[in-house]
């Protein structure tokens, strides 16, 4: 009977272990989700100062995302559709990602065209991390 009892108390102590641990992976989860975007900066600093229409630009605002509309979404899905551009993860995509920062920003195509890999990498990212999370 006492052994009985043991495989129960095992049984019953790994359930709740299951559904502690589900718990609190899920409340991380949740944290994460909702400050992701409130913790991690828009403004994204460059590798280097880049020199475009005579200015100096060292750093891109991103903040413009949270402007953009579904309107914008569309426009940029109708350019990768007329450059017969179909990313698969259009998110982590540099060109899809090239066009959003340049609705975001008003900078235009030309100035992300000549970012360091390094530089639009980073801005990829975080658009990503944007709409992802």
């Amino acid at each position: 009977m006492g052994e009985d009892n043991k495989e129960l108390n095992m049984e019953e102590m790994a359930e709740q272990a299951s559904v502690d641990a589900a718990a609190d992976v899920s409340a991380h989860a949740a944290d994460a989700e909702a400050n992701i975007n409130e913790r991690l900066p828009y403004v994204i600093p460059l590798s280097k100062t880049y020199k475009f229409e005579g200015e100096d630009i060292k750093e891109v605002d991103l903040s413009g995302l949270e402007d953009l509309t579904t309107t914008d979404g569309e426009y940029v899905d109708r350019i990768m559709a007329k450059m017969n551009y179909h990313p698969r993860d259009k998110f982590r995509d540099i060109t899809y990602t090239k066009h959003i920062a340049m609705r975001a920003t008003n900078l235009p195509i030309e100035f992300f065209n000549m970012l360091k890999l390094k530089d639009q990498q980073v801005i990829t990212s975080r658009i990503g991390i944007y709409f992802l999370f």
